[in-house]
């Protein structure tokens, strides 16, 4: 059996979290917490022995009993069509990107893809050093072009520029939420915001930093470097913790974390495949 769990139910699943990645993993934790947009399933509502949490726009975490048949023999169906339904109505997604704490997961996943092809790529997790970011600070920097200026995200701009504002609510339930509990910087070109830098996803005092270009001429411009050093800053100021998570084979992502001062700090199993 597998059911939706009521959201005010949703603390049930913490014993669910039992190693160190499962405890801090910034995502997961902020749907777990009602920060963040998400829905949660599990094979029953008092005392779940396994659970899938859907963190919208971000992907699922599988939790729990890999072997529990009761879960896993519903589980197909669940994928292929309340998950495919669900991801497709509240972000337009159209891939299943499964995080996998205990790789035994993977077993299970293979046993419901239905002849699908199906990828295995890794997660690789981030963490600021300090020292290297600030050394980064000292560096020649990035200059914006003279049509190009840096401003704070707030809720009119959110409300204002339709490419943010779509790209902000597939994490954040509107434009308050985040404005509350997160924040950013974007790039402006004739009052468009052409890149951005944000929370997009907060896990108490651990913010998850997603940077976004919405105009392609712009990349390879530094706006990245720029946007994610102004983050960092506030980020360090407010005295938050801030990480980075991308996919393994992300190799300009990987170089931006870099260059910001991120040191890998560990990966984890992912399963992905289309619905």
């Amino acid at each position: 059996m597998i059911v939706k769990l009521p959201k005010e139910s949703y603390y049930k699943i913490n014993k669910l979290l039992v190693n160190p990645h499962e405890k801090t993993e910034n995502v997961l934790n902020a749907v777990i917490s009602g920060m963040n947009r998400g829905v949660v399933y599990v094979d029953q509502i008092e005392e779940p022995r396994t659970a899938i949490v859907y963190a919208v726009g971000l992907g699922y975490y599988l939790l729990g009993d890999p072997e529990n048949e009761s879960f896993n023999s519903h589980l197909s169906e669940l994928i292929s069509i309340q998950l495919k339904q669900e991801s497709l109505n509240l972000c337009g997604g159209t891939w299943f990107l499964g995080t996998l704490f205990n790789e035994n997961w993977k077993k299970a996943l293979e046993k419901v893809v239905d002849g699908r092809t199906y990828y295995v790529d890794y997660s690789i997790y981030y963490e600021l050093n300090t020292v290297r970011f600030h050394k980064g600070l000292e560096q020649p920097r990035h200059v914006l072009d003279e049509d190009l200026s840096i401003v704070k995200i707030t809720k009119e701009l959110i409300n204002a520029d339709e490419d943010l504002r779509e790209e902000l609510t597939e994490y954040w339930s509107s434009a308050e939420s985040f404005a509350q509990f997160g924040f950013g910087y974007a790039v402006l070109k004739n009052d468009k915001v052409i890149s951005a830098c944000y929370s997009c996803c907060v896990n108490g005092d651990r913010h998850e930093v997603y940077i976004a270009t919405f105009d392609q001429n712009v990349r390879n411009r530094g706006l990245a470097t720029i946007l994610g050093q102004q983050y960092i800053k506030e980020c360090l100021e407010r005295e938050y913790g801030v990480y980075w998570t991308t996919d393994q084979s992300n190799e300009p992502s990987k170089r931006v974390a870099d260059k910001l001062g991120f040191d890998y700090s560990h990966r984890l199993m992912s399963f992905e495949f289309e619905f």
